[in-house]
């Protein structure tokens, strides 16, 4: 080839390398940020099968992720074009299969099995190694037992509950049989679920599939199907969700059940409830395990399914909202509202009073009996020192023919809140009390001989937890409350006068008259301390407490203005308490309503009438004042033609010398006509636009319009273009040679 034939063949070489090198560097970051996210995902595969080699479904989980990063952010596409024609007992395949579940990095190999059962749901395959040790007649046997009761009770019961094994992801084969494969797995592995073969990646079957050992029970066939149904709908679900419901799913067909308790309840969490319900903890101290997982998200779920029916589980294993707030969101989907901390706190009761005789039924079980440990008080006046709390975990006292009148002190649980619940038996029955503080908390046990009582205690957030998705198999925050609990006297709240505008936020509460037992009315003199309590309406949670003076014309009195409450709805409590003496009394509701109002801005243009000067006053009503605002406020110009079509955006600024946004300045040199402005102001989560400006005629030169077609490059095509541009004159000098 002479050399002006090679010209063009360098120019086109050099352009497209130039092309390939740009896009290597655009691509960079992305694989930088997936070779990270793969290596995070096997770090987690590692530490779990370090942990509890026998759960390969998890492991599996991470397995997956960490060859497909991007699973965890988007939903994926499993339907395939064609789908695979319904299959014959008799029918041979092979199917992709773990090797040994004794090496972290699982080796898949191909393994013919044999289809010995079908059922309207089911395939029932065989590996073709076990029917040749079992013998065929034995393992057609078995495989029908299998499908029978896939077919009667843990298919129906498992749909019912968890919805269809199509979920949100639809079917990847076109058919609608679930295949059951039942081989000889090592490691004490009972069966597993794999997710790759809901997806059309290496070493998938393409098939809705789970796998069971042969000597396994029913119960493993249920639980892992229910792995697949909840893989399917939510592919991002905390593990003791979706443990806690394939635990349940034993429950309803029948299977590894004592009185409706699995072993890992009754013989794990039953005797270590300080266990956070929200961990898959591997690091608990004392040769504790994940059993105690399994258990109290067992408990958990049935708890949910029993109070609140079917549909709040089937939304939940729906729902991509994950853990606490996916509970919340089933719930609220099924006209629910309840809040997860007071949710666990109702749980937790309950598995202590188990009593379903009032407060509709929240704290009791019908279905189950369980025995619960807990420490046991049986003189007073007594301290408890140290006693463990963790994060969502349970620490419970039972208190044995208490005195009537109790007044219990805790020291502070640190920065986190600590939930009470205080459950007692008296001549009246059953009654309780719950509350979620933080600092230093008095609550009053008050009965009519009470015969028993429990403190039930947790560690918790004032708002809905969420735990990270490696943060799940942590211990979570652990701390040492100290409790006393000693002889009391009841204190009243007689009477009171309560005002508060809404409009100007000032709340006043006078004239509080508080006697104690003997009807004797307290003063400042008295020793107690009186404060107004807000928590949010029908929660546990207590956002704020405000002491309250004391005089002899206003009684026990609060007056001032709560502008600087978070919007919300609160009720309103009295609280009186000193050393021995303690009340409490529910007084009204307020409700705390915030305004953010902007003006209509004023504009002014320049000389030539090619700039815009625009200035606006605006105000905001509470978080930390007029300084706070005018600090964090996100403003905006707003630029509108004459038809109200968007021309552009511009930032303006807050002056503190002149004390409001002022003179921000717009470019109107490249426009010309009638035009408006609006000014937008962001802040604390809401968006206010300003009414339209006066109208005003700019006179700017717009540039000429052009169809720029092929040239209206992006930025890196400009950079290549510009470095062909550069290499051009090298070329040619290396031809002129």
């Amino acid at each position: 080839m002479n050399k002006k034939a090679r010209f063009p063949v360098y120019l086109l070489t050099t352009f497209m390398l130039l092309l390939m090198v740009s896009g290597v560097y655009i691509n960079n970051s992305s694989a930088i940020e997936n070779s990270e996210r793969n290596a995070y995902y096997d770090e987690i595969a590692d530490t779990l099968f370090n942990e509890d080699p026998t759960n390969p479904t998890q492991i599996l989980r991470y397995r997956l992720l960490a060859e497909n990063p991007d699973l965890m952010k988007d939903k994926p596409t499993i339907k395939t074009a064609v789908f695979q024609a319904e299959e014959d007992v008799g029918d041979v395949n092979d199917f992709y299969i773990i090797e040994s579940f004794l090496v972290s990095t699982y080796v898949y190999v191909l393994e013919p099995a044999k289809l010995l059962a079908k059922g309207t749901n089911s395939y029932v395959y065989v590996l073709n190694s076990v029917i040749d040790s079992q013998g065929e007649s034995s393992a057609t046997t078995k495989a029908e037992l299998w499908r029978d009761e896939f077919e009667s009770k843990i298919y129906p019961n498992d749909i019912l509950y968890f919805g269809s094994p199509d979920g949100n992801l639809g079917d990847i084969d076109g058919d609608s049989h679930v295949t059951i494969l039942m081989a000889s797995f090592d490691g004490g592995v009972a069966g597993y679920f794999d997710m790759r073969n809901e997806l059309d990646v290496l070493n998938s079957n393409k098939r809705e599939m789970v796998y069971v050992d042969y000597l396994a029970t029913y119960g493993v066939l249920a639980h892992e199907f229910q792995h697949l149904i909840h893989y399917n709908n939510d592919i991002n679900e905390r593990w003791w969700v979706d443990e806690g419901c394939a635990e349940y799913a034993k429950y309803l067909s029948g299977y590894d059940v004592i009185n409706n308790l699995t072993a890992f309840a009754s013989d794990y969490f039953a005797h270590y409830p300080d266990d956070g319900l929200l961990y898959w903890n591997y690091q608990s101290e004392g040769g504790r395990d994940v059993r105690i997982d399994y258990g109290s998200a067992y408990m958990f779920i049935f708890y949910l399914a029993e109070k609140y029916g079917i549909s709040a589980i089937t939304n939940l294993v729906a729902s991509t909202t994950v853990g606490a707030a996916g509970v919340e969101a089933a719930l609220s989907s099924v006209g629910v509202s309840i809040g997860f901390n007071d949710l666990y706190l109702n749980w937790a009761t309950a598995l202590y009073v188990d009593d379903t005789s009032f407060e509709d039924g929240l704290f009791g079980f019908d279905d189950l009996d369980i025995s619960m440990d807990y420490d046991l008080v049986s003189s007073y006046p007594v301290t408890k020192d140290n006693r463990l709390n963790r994060y969502y975990g349970i620490y419970a006292a039972k208190l044995d023919s208490p005195l009537d009148k109790l007044m219990l002190d805790t020291a502070s649980p640190g920065g986190k809140y600590l939930g009470i619940s205080i459950a007692i038996h008296d001549i009246n029955g059953w009654s309780v009390e719950k509350s979620i503080q933080t600092g230093s908390i008095t609550e009053f046990i008050n009965g009519t001989i009470i015969d028993e009582a429990y403190l039930i205690t947790s560690i918790m957030d004032a708002t809905t937890p969420s735990v990270t998705v490696n943060g799940q198999f942590t211990v979570g925050t652990i701390y040492d409350i100290d409790y006393s609990l000693a002889p009391g006297d009841p204190l009243l709240i007689d009477s009171y006068t309560f005002t508060y505008e809404g409009s100007s936020w000032d709340f006043s509460l006078t004239n509080v008259i508080i006697l104690d037992d003997n009807a004797t009315e307290v003063t400042d003199s008295s020793g107690v301390e009186v404060y107004a309590q807000f928590r949010y309406e029908g929660s546990s949670v207590v956002y704020q407490s405000l002491a309250m003076s004391y005089s002899l014309v206003l009684d026990w009195y609060l007056e001032q203005s709560i502008q600087s409450f978070d919007e919300d709805i609160y009720d309103v409590y009295v609280i009186a308490s000193s050393s021995t003496q303690y009340g409490r009394e529910l007084i009204d509701v307020v409700t705390i309503a915030h305004i953010l109002t902007v003006e209509k801005p004023d504009v002014s243009l320049n000389v030539d009438s090619t700039g815009l000067y625009v200035t606006v006053n605006a105000s905001y009503t509470q978080l930390g004042g007029w300084i706070s605002f005018t600090q964090n406020a996100q403003t905006m110009i707003l630029l509108y033609d004459k038809d109200g079509i968007s021309q552009g955006s511009f930032s303006i600024s807050f002056n503190a010398v002149t004390n409001q946004w002022g003179d921000g300045y717009v470019d109107l040199s490249e426009v010309n006509g009638e035009y408006f402005v609006k000014v937008s102001f962001r802040y604390a989560d809401r968006t206010v636009r300003s009414p339209e400006s006066d109208h005003f005629t700019a006179e700017g030169e717009p540039p000429p319009t052009s169809n720029t077609g092929f040239l209206d490059f992006s930025s890196w095509f400009i950079v290549v273009l510009a470095l062909f541009t550069v290499s051009i004159p090298i070329i040619v000098k290396k031809f002129k040679k």
